[in-house]
């Protein structure tokens, strides 16, 4: 009896903890780079996507080099063309003059003449510049591929 009401207890905290974390948002500046980001990869707008980035940005794809500078984040971005992202961003923080960011995405495509899913979670850190915010540190984690 006790090792049920302990695991009840458990999994009633986990739902609680999970309806929390869906009902947080983003701050509203860190949301809206993360919708103009994500315009502009569906777009197809490759150097729209970089010039959402610090000039001296990195990205960390798993598995893979880093990606450093506006340049080489929108050349890396073209191998994407035809793909479409949803974002979905959870939580976040902001400060006067650096931010964070986290969520989950979904990106559909064609591999090798095959349609393909991928989903996973990602996480950036922002920093607020003359231009507005803008993504300086950005890396994700694929956890499933259909």
């Amino acid at each position: 009896m006790r090792r049920t009401l302990n695991s009840l207890a458990v999994t009633i905290s986990l739902l609680l903890s999970a309806s929390v974390l869906q009902a947080q948002q983003a701050p509203e500046p860190l949301q809206d780079l993360i919708d103009r980001w994500e315009a502009a990869f569906n777009a197809g707008n490759y150097e729209a996507v970089a010039r959402l980035y610090t000039t001296d940005a990195i990205r960390m794809p798993p598995g893979e080099d880093l990606i450093q500078g506006q340049e080489a984040i929108a050349q890396r971005s073209e191998q994407f063309a035809g793909f479409k992202i949803e974002l979905e961003a959870y939580s976040g923080i902001i400060g006067e003059a650096n931010g964070s960011t986290w969520g989950t995405y979904k990106l559909s495509g064609m591999m090798d003449g095959m349609p393909v899913t991928i989903e996973g979670r990602w996480m950036n850190a922002a920093k607020k510049t003359t231009d507005g915010w803008k993504i300086h540190r950005d890396i994700w984690h694929e956890m499933r591929r259909s």
